[in-house]
């Protein structure tokens, strides 16, 4: 995979997560907060699996 889609995928995810959190504040600002939590734990979930994987291949 490209060096640049890489860039490219990381900036859409972070940019989509954060019109999401922003689209939900206008609603209810608690639930807000409430969905960014819930993103960012669901984040490092994905990028300790992600890590874990590529220890286990022995990089």
């Amino acid at each position: 995979m490209s060096r640049w889609l890489q860039i490219l995928s990381w900036l859409a995810g972070l940019v989509g997560f954060g019109l999401l959190v922003a689209g939900v504040a206008q609603l209810n600002v608690p639930a807000a907060f409430i969905v960014a939590g819930l993103g960012l734990l669901a984040w490092s979930l994905l990028a300790d699996r992600a890590a874990a994987a590529i220890k286990t291949q022995g990089g």
